[in-house]
């Protein structure tokens, strides 16, 4: 997949032939204003692959309204929490009127 880069409006204004020499060697840029993105620069014609086979999440890709993770996700640490078996499903029932008091 090729670089993905977000920037604001004034940075890019002060930096735009620096942004178009990274959009040149295939840098996708996407334009943010107040950290929405509002515009995409990148080679006329190019496609990008999202690395997802659903249509939607591509389409919000594409569209710069989501950006994939830029390295995989790490495993979370084991839980130092040891509860008995079931008590947070009698406390959730009982929360909800649905156990016995």
């Amino acid at each position: 997949m090729s670089e993905v880069k977000t920037v604001g409006i004034k940075s890019l204004k002060n930096s735009l032939s620096a942004y178009i020499r990274e959009v040149r060697r295939g840098t996708r840029i996407l334009v943010a204003d107040r950290d929405r993105v509002v515009a995409e620069i990148h080679e006329p014609l190019a496609s990008y692959e999202t690395g997802s086979p659903d249509p939607v999440v591509a389409g919000w890709v594409r569209d710069g309204i989501l950006i994939p993770p830029s390295a995989p996700k790490a495993p979370l640490p084991v839980s130092r929490v040891r509860l008995k078996e079931g008590l947070a499903r009698r406390i959730l029932d009982e929360d909800r009127g649905e156990g016995a008091a």
